[in-house]
Order: structure tokens, then C-alpha cells, then sequence
């Protein structure tokens, strides 16, 4: 694909003493080829270096949907309402149209089903107050929980952008989340390994939110490691056909990551 470069180094931007490049990239091809709109951006630490895509849709804030798991998963560890990955709970008997949430979960397979019910329970029991004090620590998103107390992740005012996740996503990965332990990054780091292979080890999360009645956003974000150096990234679209592009989320965020020869 041909490298357009929009934005190459428009400016030395000081950011703790060196500096820092922002390109931009077209990968618009890889968007088409779902028949969906929406942004990339990738963060290569060892060179201080921003990859986007569609640097304005970035910028633009989304609910964050079952990206929120990440977050959510380190507070429900850190306020002790998980004691471990092997805990067991308890399905109640409601038949949801996802057929993987419809039995008992643990820790390991509600992150890998994004089971909603196990998640809507931790926010029951620990009160949208927790969570508002964890947000406003973590600077994440737009702070602004005003929703459904029990989905304010789902439903409501609360946003994140593109952007945003890859900041939440650094200070995640490198344990600057005021007050969250070690263990609890290390548990939840194990739990989003995506897959892994002898040159590289891929972990995201997905997510998808209705915005409308029709529309809905998609996401995945995480981060790759490749030579002892992360690449941070967030990749969203909207979309009217949530079970027609749910795999796209990965298909895309693949060829974006082939196409920057970060994977094979």
C-alpha cells in the first residue's frame, strides 16, 4: 500500500525532554474492504512515535463499550470483589442472545465472551462512586458517568477516544494507574493476550456500543510487543451491522499491524 504521509514531523513537539513524531497514514483500502469508516492510531514508544489514521475521527470520543473491561477488570481486583482468576460466578438462569454468556463464568472466560452480566453485577456491588473515583484518577475519558449506573460503560455520557485509550492504555502496561497493584496489571495483562507467537505477542480488547438504533461503534484496542518494545494502538469504525463486522474489528487492526510490518 502506498505510504501517503499527510502529516510528517509537522513539528518537534516537546514532550518530557524529546521529541516526538506524529505521521499520518492512509489506510483507507483497509477500511473499504469491510465497507465501514473510522480511525487508527499506533504508538511506538521506543521511538516516541504517533501512526494515524484519520487524526480528527481519533480525537472523536465513543463509548468505550467492553473496552471498559480492562478498567473494570483492575477495579474489581483491587476492591477484592475478585479473589482470583478461578472464581466461579454463578449464571442465574437468564437466557441472553449470546450463548457463551449463558452458563457460569470465570474472570478468564467473561474477558474472553465479554459477558455483560458478570460486569453489570461488579457495578452493582461496588457503586458507581467507586467507579467515578477510579476514572477521575486514571483520567479516563471523559470522566462524565452520568447513565445507567449498573452500564454507564454501555449507555449514557461517558466517552473515550481513540487517543485516549492509548494514553489509559501506556499508563496500564507500564503500572502508573494510581491505586492499582502490580498483581492486579499482571492478572489482567495474562487475561487479553490476544495471541502469541516466537516474534511477537498481541493483546487487545474488543468492544461494540450502540450509538443509535442503527449505528453502533466498534473497537479494539491493546497493545503488541515485538523486540522488548510495545506498540500501543486503538481502532474504531461505525457500523450499521454489528454480527456482519464484529471479526472485521481484528481483520483490520491485523492488516493495519501486517501493513507496518509489526506482524507477519
Amino acid at each position: 500500500m502506498k505510504l501517503i504521509i499527510l502529516t510528517s514531523l509537522l513539528g518537534v513537539l516537546t514532550q518530557v525532554g524529546y521529541s516526538q513524531t506524529v505521521t499520518e497514514r492512509d489506510f483507507k483500502p483497509i477500511f473499504d474492504r469491510y465497507g465501514v469508516d473510522g480511525c487508527f492510531v499506533l504508538y511506538n514508544q521506543a521511538e516516541n512515535e504517533y501512526t494515524r489514521y484519520q487524526s480528527n475521527l481519533c480525537d472523536t470520543g465513543y463509548l468505550p463499550a467492553s473496552t471498559f473491561k480492562i478498567p473494570h477488570t483492575l477495579i474489581a481486583l483491587e476492591e477484592g470483589f475478585v479473589k482470583d482468576t478461578n472464581q466461579v460466578f454463578k449464571w442465574d438462569g437468564h437466557e441472553w442472545p449470546n450463548t457463551d454468556w449463558n452458563h457460569d463464568q470465570t474472570l478468564k472466560s467473561a474477558i474472553q465472551y465479554s459477558c455483560i452480566w458478570v460486569y453489570i453485577g461488579f457495578a452493582a456491588q461496588l457503586g458507581i462512586e467507586t467507579y467515578q473515583d477510579y476514572m477521575d484518577s486514571f483520567s479516563y475519558g471523559n470522566r462524565n458517568l452520568a447513565g445507567p449506573p449498573t452500564r454507564f460503560w454501555l449507555a449514557g455520557s461517558f466517552r473515550i477516544s481513540a487517543n485516549q485509550q492509548i494514553e489509559f492504555l501506556r499508563k496500564f502496561y507500564h503500572n502508573e494507574l494510581p491505586g492499582i497493584s502490580r498483581p492486579s496489571i499482571n492478572v489482567v495483562k495474562d487475561l487479553i493476550i490476544i495471541e502469541q507467537t516466537d516474534t511477537y505477542k498481541l493483546s487487545g480488547k474488543t468492544g461494540g456500543g450502540k450509538l443509535t438504533e442503527t449505528s453502533t461503534i466498534m473497537w479494539l484496542v491493546g497493545y503488541l510487543e515485538r523486540d522488548n518494545t510495545p506498540y500501543f494502538y486503538a481502532m474504531n469504525f461505525k457500523t450499521d451491522d454489528f454480527g456482519k463486522t464484529r471479526q472485521a474489528r481484528y481483520d483490520i487492526t491485523h492488516a493495519i499491524l501486517k501493513e507496518l510490518k509489526l506482524m507477519e
